[in-house]
Formats: structure tokens, C-alpha cells, sequence
């Protein structure tokens, strides 16, 4: 790289990645640019999947507490049906003598139940079925009254999506008051499900003190008696002179609880929801979306009661090929990047050499005039700043018209290439060599006096006299001028004045080759060394 090429382009790149030897080796250098490729890709890809899992957590989290906040909204709308029912009970007591029977229950032997409402007496109005084991008792004749209260708080029933059933079960004259009718087939009841364990378990009586104060309670998913399908039910207690008489429950399938929630295709096939009994260590499936177990699940919970959590688990396929996705966008956007780099970097090498073109002599190879405005005066400003010296050596070839004339155009190229040589040969990298036009030269010397710049020309003038440059084993000797910037004072008045110098040495030029060729014959050895033999 020749000094031009120094002060233009390697000026404008850093050191580290010019001289380095990472950045120096091709190998090297582009190992580490796949390397770094490959970096920033795991970064992009590994940001965006952590993202994509904080916000896929998030969002089933939500869906998860929508199907919570709707069993809830069950739930307290049980409890108000369960104020209202005790209520009314407390108000036909006092009109007791007044109330007369709604409707007729009645005893089908083949089934050995009493009821109403299950197909067979059609001409009944309530809205409910009425099914009880064995023959009915007549106490239950007024509780008719209360079967027309429920069928009206059972008739705000609002739309959703899960499946439910409300009833009323009484303790006391042991049958159930459902919310809809049903057939024979659908409901079968038995003596057998009031002496239950189950049936123990979950009244009202059997619960604590604190639950029955809230007005409702969740109980465990279990297996239904009647439909045989795992359920959730929610109970409230209805009260007739203090005592406990009967609940009010909804049950709720536990497969249903999936259907208050909406989710993207992909997403749900991708979730398996399934409940989990915290006493008992039971977990119970809701909906199964996919069944591969290589990879282990990510977990979402929230409590759909004190005793039981709800889970979504999030299949990790989801997010691998999520990851896939994001790694090919992110492999044809660092493509894309590195190309636009690769053009920029053509371009702007494009546009050094085209600047290093604009300030260089195309024979020499050395600066042209054009540097005297920027490089130089950058220079000038900079050594002046900090207090130091810029030296200034000016010289031209002697007799450079008569080579020219004598030998050719080409010969005279010749010589102009060996003082440009000599030049780049003998100065420092940070000196600036200039060819100001023809046979003149220049040469800048920024930290430099004028006595350093009298040895350097002295060494420039011996050099250049001392080569042969073409096969007529001709010489060319030169000229000089040197001096020192001053403060304050421009470059041109500083090359005018080297200039005047130059001129008045130039007249002495015969004594001064006579000198050189005095200084040349003394470098010159005229026998060469011995040296002893060695043994």
C-alpha cells in the first residue's frame, strides 16, 4: 500500500480491524462473520420464542380464568336462588292454611318412584321434574309452592356455552326437583342414593361451618350416580326455621368446561386441559389436543376452587414450530442484511478509490496539488494546535528537459518513477509526498524541524544520484528547498519560500553533483571484506 493509499484509506478504517490478525486472515475473518451471523440468529430467534411463550402462557392463563369466572357466575347465581328459595319456604310457613296444592304427584309402580313431569302424566305445567324413591309423602304436597318459586328463578337462566343443570334436593322427604324435564331413561333414581357415602358427603349438613357461612360450596369432581360422567357441583343450602332442608345444587361436566372458552385451531390442538384434586392427588381429563410426550410440557394453572386447580398444558411442538418460522425469516432477513452490507462496503470502497484517484498523480503514484486543501492543511492546523513543527522540503529534477530531449519521453517517465520511489522509499508513513507538477516535487514532514529536514533532504539527494534508473546507466540528481511552517502563516507562503530556496541552490547545481558523486565514491567499497576461515 503506498503512502496515498495510507493517508486516504486506511485513515478512514481503524487499525485494530486493519492489522489484527483475526481481521487480517480471509479464513479468519470470514469464520467470524458466519460466526457473529449465526449469533445475532440465536439472539433474534431465542428473544422472539421467549416472547412467544410469555404471551401463549398469558393468553391460555386468560382462558383459563374465563372458565373460572364462569363457573363462578354459576355459582353465585346459586346462592341467590338459595336465599330466595329459603325465603319463600319462611313465607308459605306463616300462610300455611292458605296454600293449596299446585299439582298432583304421582306413584309409578314399575319404577318405584313417585314424581311428575317424566312422560307419562303430560298434562302437569311445571317446567321441572319432580322424581323421588318409593311411595311420595304428603308433607311433599307443599313444597309445591316452592317448585313453582324455582321454576321462575330457574327461567332467568342465562345463555353459555358449558353445559349445566340445576336442582333442588330435599333431606328431609328425600327426592330431587330438577330444572328440566326428563324422561325415564334419563333420570332413574334409587333408594339405594340416599344411603350413600356420596350423598353424605356432599349435603350441606356435612360441610364446615366457615363454607356454609360464604352461602355456597364447590365440591370435588366426582362420578355422577345418575349420568355416570365426572362432575363439578356447586351447593347452597336452603334454610326453614334455621334447620337445613335441602340444597340447591348445578351440577356442571367436567368435559364441558371447555367449551366457555374460544380458541385458534392450532393453539387448541396444541392444549391439554385436565383438572387437578389437591387431598386426593387425582388428575382428571377435560380435553386431550395432542398426545406426543418427547419433549416436557409448559404449564398453566389458576384454581377453579380452594381444592382443585385447573391446567392447560402447552405442547412444546407449539413453540418449535413457531421457532422454525422465525429462524427462516430471520436467516433471509441477516441474507438480506448482509448483502445490503456488502453492497455498501463495495460502494464506499468504490468511493475511496475514486477520492484516491482524485488526489494522486497516476504516473508516481505519489499525492497530486489537490491534498493541499485537505490533507495537508488538517495537518498543518492539527501540529499547530499542539505546538508542533511541519517541515517543508521542495526540490525538482536538474537537467530533467535535456534527459527528455536526449533520451525520450519514456526515459523521462523512468526517471520521475525513481524519484518517487526513492521518495516512498526514504521518507516515514506519516510524511505526505507530493508531485506538484513536471519534474517538481514535495515532500511534507509534519514533527519535524528544519535541521531534520536538511538531513532528509541531504539522504534525498544522495539516494536519488546514487540510482540508475534505465539501461543507458544514466543518473538524475535534484534540488532542494526546505523550511518550516511558521505559526499562523499559510502553506502556500511556506512554499514560496522553500520555492526561493530551492532556485538559489539550483544555480550552485554543478558544485552541488560534484559534492554528491564525493559522498557516493565514499560509500563505495572498493575491495571486498575477508573473512576468517572458520575451523
Amino acid at each position: 500500500m503506498s503512502k496515498a493509499e495510507q493517508h486516504i484509506l486506511k485513515n478512514k478504517t481503524s487499525k485494530w480491524h486493519t492489522e489484527h490478525i483475526l481481521c487480517g486472515n480471509n479464513i479468519i475473518r470470514r469464520c467470524l462473520v458466519i460466526f457473529f451471523n449465526l449469533l445475532i440468529l440465536v439472539i433474534i430467534v431465542g428473544f422472539s420464542l421467549r416472547q412467544e411463550i410469555n404471551e401463549t402462557r398469558l393468553y391460555v392463563e386468560a382462558n383459563l380464568n374465563q372458565i373460572k369466572k364462569t363457573v363462578d357466575s354459576l355459582a353465585y347465581r346459586n346462592k341467590r336462588y338459595a336465599k330466595t328459595a329459603t325465603k319463600s319456604i319462611a313465607d308459605f310457613d306463616k300462610n300455611n292454611k292458605q296454600l293449596q296444592v299446585l299439582a298432583e304427584i304421582h306413584y309409578y309402580p314399575k319404577l318405584k318412584e313417585f314424581g311428575f313431569n317424566r312422560g307419562i302424566y303430560p298434562n302437569n305445567l311445571f317446567n321441572g321434574s319432580l322424581i323421588g324413591p318409593g311411595f311420595p309423602n304428603q308433607l311433599i304436597q307443599k313444597d309445591t309452592y316452592l317448585f313453582a318459586v324455582l321454576d321462575e328463578l330457574w327461567a332467568e337462566q342465562q345463555v353459555h356455552p358449558i353445559m349445566y343443570n340445576y336442582y333442588y334436593i330435599s333431606h328431609a322427604l328425600k327426592y330431587f326437583y330438577l330444572s328440566s324435564k326428563l324422561s325415564v331413561d334419563k333420570f332413574n333414581t334409587t333408594k339405594e342414593f340416599f344411603s350413600t357415602d356420596l350423598y353424605r358427603s356432599q349435603r350441606s349438613e356435612s360441610q364446615p361451618l366457615n363454607e356454609l357461612q360464604k352461602g355456597m360450596y364447590y365440591t370435588s369432581p366426582y362420578l355422577d350416580f345418575f349420568s355416570q360422567e365426572m362432575v363439578v357441583t356447586i351447593k347452597s343450602p336452603v334454610y326453614s326455621n334455621n334447620k337445613i332442608v335441602g340444597d340447591i345444587g348445578v351440577d356442571i361436566p367436567v368435559k364441558s368446561l371447555i367449551q366457555s372458552i374460544t380458541l385458534p385451531k392450532t393453539l387448541k390442538s396444541s392444549l391439554n386441559f385436565y383438572l387437578y384434586v389437591i387431598d386426593k392427588k387425582q388428575k382428571i381429563e377435560i380435553y386431550n389436543g395432542y398426545s406426543n410426550r418427547l419433549l416436557p410440557t409448559i404449564p398453566v394453572h389458576t384454581h377453579l376452587n380452594k381444592n382443585t386447580l385447573l391446567f392447560a398444558d402447552i405442547s412444546p411442538w407449539f413453540f418449535v414450530n413457531f421457532a422454525i418460522k422465525i429462524t427462516i425469516l430471520g436467516f433471509s432477513l441477516l441474507i438480506i442484511l448482509n448483502y445490503m452490507n456488502a453492497v455498501l462496503k463495495r460502494h464506499k470502497f468504490q468511493k475511496q478509490r475514486y477520492q484516491l484517484e482524485a488526489y494522486t498523480d497516476l504516473l508516481t503514484g505519489l499525492f497530486n496539488r489537490r491534498v493541499m486543501d485537505t490533507i495537508i492543511k488538517g495537518i498543518v492546523t492539527e501540529n499547530n494546535k499542539n505546538g508542533q513543527p511541519t517541515a517543508v522540503i521542495i526540490f525538482d529534477a536538474n537537467d530533467f528537459k535535456i534527459i527528455n530531449d536526449t533520451y525520450g519521453h519514456d526515459i523521462g517517465d523512468l526517471a520521475l518513477k525513481h524519484i518517487s520511489s526513492t521518495i516512498n522509499d526514504m521518507t516515514r508513513d506519516s510524511d505526505i509526498c507530493i508531485r506538484l507538477g513536471g519534474d517538481e516535487f514535495c515532500v511534507v514532514l509534519p514533527n519535524a524541524d528544519l535541521e531534520q529536514a536538511l538531513i532528509m533532504a541531504d539522504r534525498l539527494e544522495l539516494a536519488i544520484f546514487s540510482g540508475f534508473f534505465c539501461h543507458y546507466n544514466i543518473k538524475i540528481s535534484i534540488s532542494t528547498g526546505c523550511t518550516v511552517i511558521e505559526k499562523k502563516e499559510s502553506l502556500h507562503n511556506a512554499l514560496v519560500r522553500a520555492d526561493k530556496i530551492l532556485y538559489k541552490n539550483k544555480k550552485n547545481k554543478d558544485e552541488n553533483k560534484k559534492a554528491l558523486q564525493q559522498q557516493l565514491n565514499n560509500y563505495i567499497v572498493k575491495s571486498p571484506p575477508t573473512f576468517p576461515k572458520q575451523e
